[in-house]
């Protein structure tokens, strides 16, 4: 591909999201209009605190492997959110076992989990990109991700208010964290990636690892929905 400037570059990126948007996912429709049994729920919450145990240690992977001091920065700043340092919350791997306990799984049931092959890909997929020597795809890929997060945060709480009962503030923490953070967290991400994409192959190494990124996410919740909602 040839050098795109600033504004295509970043359309590109962002239709790129667009197109595997986890909103639109059959599993996350299901929930919004609150149509997912508890049950299903809680398979979720088990199967997805697998990648929210590693992704702190995603971003600490980016940061070893990025030689720009002022992007290991930023990324430090976003992982000093994840383990809880910046703010009076827990970590937010608690915060996730949080709402799972609201959810009515105690700590053996939370731990006791058997992956699906589309969980162990997810996090395999994500740490491909984390510990790549080029760490702008490593960022691509929390972009991908982060990116999606404010809006996905914002419609799970209204779901769990409105169909689910669940109104006690420590298990909608986690979602009303991120409803805000991650807004932050991916504008410096696109920034990131727009200011040192500078070249075709780097730009194209970007938009490969959105494109895989949502991809996986995407399967994810496939497996979710194959394996718990089928009945």
């Amino acid at each position: 591909m040839q050098l795109q400037d600033k504004t295509a570059f970043v359309k590109k990126i962002q239709d790129l999201v667009a197109e595997k948007n986890m909103l639109q996912h059959p599993f996350y429709r299901k929930w919004n209009d609150g149509k997912l049994t508890k049950t299903e729920l809680q398979e979720y919450a088990k199967q997805y605190s697998h990648f929210m145990e590693h992704f702190p240690r995603f971003l600490s992977a980016i940061h070893s492997n990025c030689e720009n001091k002022e992007v290991r920065r930023t990324l430090l700043a976003n992982l000093a959110d994840e383990e809880g340092f910046k703010t009076s919350t827990a970590n937010h791997p608690e915060l996730w076992e949080n709402f799972a306990t609201g959810l009515g799984l105690s700590h053996e049931e939370y731990k006791n989990v058997s992956l699906l092959p589309e969980t162990k890909n997810l996090v395999n997929g994500f740490y491909q990109f984390a510990k790549s020597e080029n760490y702008l795809a490593g960022i691509a890929a929390m972009y991908a991700y982060e990116s999606q997060i404010p809006s996905i945060a914002v419609k799970k709480i209204e779901g769990l208010k409105a169909f689910y009962g669940i109104q006690e503030p420590k298990t909608l923490e986690f979602f009303e964290v991120h409803a805000e953070a991650d807004v932050y967290h991916s504008k410096e991400e696109l920034d990131i990636l727009t200011e040192n994409a500078t070249t075709a192959e780097s730009q194209q190494a970007v938009l490969e690892a959105v494109k895989t990124s949502t991809e996986l996410l995407w399967k994810f919740l496939d497996g979710i929905y194959e394996t718990y909602c089928q009945n």
